[in-house]
């Protein structure tokens, strides 16, 4: 490629879509009227509703009790995290509403970590007695005992646990250590039964990290740390880095949050992901004397993973783009285009929109017409905005400058030129606040990710292929989902940063390639890939490296079963599962039969899979139907524990699961 430089990268780019020296153009009937374009539309950044009130509590398996004592308190980001494991059979309660009387109507219970008072940590006794199951995160000295563990000194903060295959509730788990964040509380058993132990790189600790225990009629499971804060903690990065540059490359972007945060040695395992289907594996093993559990899997048609295809671009002209939409669509996938007008202002777009339109130069020039035509063969064109003026600034400024364009309206997902990043979560509140709904600024770029060795890592850096919405400094969660961009061109090729690891296109697809496969072969993760336009604009040898890369990454994802989606199809089929319902959920011993329904966030085309154990108790799934229709199901583990697996459009059903 030569010595592409990230200044020469995007002048070149720029200089391939001047040729009408302006960055969009309408007819002359529409001139007067979009050139001014619009401000974005301001709301609430939070999830307001994400549990539901006690008063509109409906049969479900799982309560999960949310302790508002936790410093900040976990208990939304918890149930996240059970919506990402697909365990959409819960409903929520706040610690204050506690009562006996409503404990008995689920056969378990979630909480979250914070201080209890005597009275709720009695109720939670009673509970365990009578035959209740109950899990704690990070629970309070005084009900160790309940735990069947006794109290250590000391702690262990940001270190590791060990997963045990030998307990029922351990298996099917990576071997190695995984990583978790905050601190851990030092037990030793007295009674409990370890499920994984804390650990350091290289070795076990004597001290477990997830215990469970018979007491009375019931269980109770011990987790030694905060799960949901350290899964947010490996997500986002470390809060003491916040805006501070520690990479050496010119502006502060998000994955800097993770130097020295992040085992480099561990990348190619999405440790976060791993510890939550621990938590949903524990779920479902403690409920397994009770009833089969129902679940969704993460992908759309039972697919193993997902390449989001995203490219960004920077005025480059139709013919670039359609160079990148070609290929994807060859391999019937959708791409989302993340453009970056030049900030003309309304004067000057007005005047070059003319002036276009008299001379009808549009060949070189993104229009409106292009715009309509991508959307309407599935493709996404959003927003790319530069933030280096300030972050509201950036958004308001490229905002106006993109309607005026006539591109909008501007779609729900979003990566930022340059990936820059304020706050520890501040870009995601303001992205949130103007109605964005999908964010890909965590990007795998950049010095950070070279091993000692020199070896270049690439993989899970946030820990997780699975999207989830952000949660911010005091434990509320954000309206707007975090999906990592792993695998990066500047950082494969190497064009646009002085040091790039610039691998010949055959050994970056290899690296790609590598990724997918992991991502199928049980990783299961939505692999984000940015492969910007502007080197179909450059041409020459930028352009043959560029498409000889992105064939061999789509070509992976094809013959790995990974359907090819834009970032706003993707956060279409998200929303709908991660929004879903499970209603009524009861087993009748007696006909030996599960029965549910499920309730989608939204109603789609795409195809969703809904779980059932195959084997609860002695008895097996040997039929299955939906809405009382027979309907075939497939069967496949999800670590250790076997699924008969429907795939139905995504919308309601009645299912019932017949055992024999």
């Amino acid at each position: 490629m030569g010595n592409w430089t990230r200044r020469r990268f995007l002048k070149a780019a720029g200089a391939a879509g001047v040729v009408a020296a302006s960055a969009g153009v309408t007819g002359g009937y529409t001139l007067w009227r979009t050139v001014k374009g619009e401000l974005p539309p301001e709301g609430s950044p939070y999830v307001e509703n994400w549990g539901e009130a006690t008063a509109d509590l409906r049969e479900a398996p799982i309560l999960l009790v949310w302790n508002d004592r936790g410093t900040p308190p976990t208990g939304a980001y918890l149930a996240e995290i059970l919506r990402a494991e697909g365990l959409n059979a819960f409903r929520t309660i706040s610690l204050e509403a506690l009562r006996e009387e409503l404990l008995e109507r689920f056969p378990l219970v979630l909480l979250s970590a914070g201080s209890l008072d005597t009275t709720s940590a009695e109720v939670l006794r009673g509970y365990v007695a009578r035959g209740g199951s109950l899990i704690a995160l990070r629970p309070p000295s005084h009900l160790t005992d309940l735990f069947g563990v006794e109290p250590l000194p000391g702690q262990t903060t940001d270190g590791y646990i060990r997963i045990l295959p030998e307990h029922p509730a351990g298996r099917g788990f990576p071997s190695e250590a995984l990583q978790f964040h905050g601190s851990a509380d030092h037990y030793r058993l007295a009674g409990a039964e370890a499920i994984a132990r804390l650990a350091t790189k290289t070795g076990d600790l004597p001290f477990p990290a997830v215990t469970v225990h018979q007491m009375g009629a019931g269980k109770a499971a011990l987790w030694a740390f905060d799960l949901a804060q350290s899964v947010a903690l490996t997500r986002q990065g470390n809060p003491a880095h916040t805006d501070q540059e520690r990479d050496g490359l010119h502006g502060l972007r998000a994955h800097e949050l993770f130097e020295g945060w992040i085992d480099l040695e561990r990348l190619e395992i999405p440790q976060a992901d791993e510890q939550i289907r621990l938590l949903s594996q524990l779920i479902a093993w403690m409920l397994a004397d009770r009833l089969p559990l129902p679940r969704l899997w993460y992908f759309p048609a039972g697919a193993p993973g997902m390449l989001v295809a995203t490219g960004d671009a920077h005025n480059t002209p139709p013919d670039a783009v359609e160079e990148a939409l070609r290929r994807v669509e060859q391999r019937s996938g959708w791409f989302s285009v993340y453009y970056a007008p030049l900030p003309r202002n309304p004067a000057q777009r007005a005047w070059h929109r003319l002036r276009n339109w008299l001379e009808r130069s549009a060949a070189h020039v993104v229009q409106p017409e292009h715009v309509q035509a991508w959307r309407e063969r599935g493709h996404e064109f959003g927003i790319h905005p530069y933030v280096e003026e300030g972050l509201e600034a950036g958004w308001r400024r490229y905002w106006e400058v993109f309607t005026g364009m006539g591109y909008g309206p501007v779609p729900p997902t979003v990566r930022t030129h340059r990936v820059l990043w304020s706050g520890w979560v501040e870009t995601a509140r303001v992205q949130a606040k103007y109605g964005i709904r999908m964010n890909l600024d965590y990007y795998l770029i950049g010095p950070l990710f070279r091993k000692p060795d020199g070896e270049w890592a690439f993989g899970y850096f946030t820990g997780s292929g699975l999207p989830m919405r952000f949660v911010d400094e005091q434990g509320r969660l954000l309206a707007i989902y975090q999906q990592p961009t792993h695998l990066v061109d500047e950082q494969l090729i190497g064009w646009t940063w002085e040091g790039a690891p610039r691998f010949p296109p055959a050994k970056a697809v290899e690296i790609s390639r590598a990724l997918i496969e992991r991502a199928a072969k049980g990783a299961w993760g939505a692999i984000g890939l940015q492969a910007h336009i502007d080197p179909f604009a450059i041409g020459g040898e930028a352009a043959a490296a560029q498409a000889a890369w992105l064939e061999g990454v789509l070509d992976a994802a094809v013959a790995y079963g990974l359907p090819i989606w834009s970032a706003q199809h993707w956060l279409q089929f998200v929303e709908a599962r991660m929004g879903a319902v499970f209603q009524a959920v009861q087993w009748d011993p007696t006909a030996r039969q599960l029965r549910f329904r499920v309730i989608p966030a939204a109603s789609l085309a795409f195809q969703w899979e809904i779980g059932m154990p195959l084997e609860f108790q002695s008895l097996r799934l040997t039929r299955v139907e939906a809405d009382g229709q027979p309907i075939s199901y497939r069967e496949r583990p999800l670590r250790g524990i076997s699924y008969g697996w429907i795939a139905l459009p995504i919308r309601s059903a009645v299912i019932t699961g017949f055992y024999a």
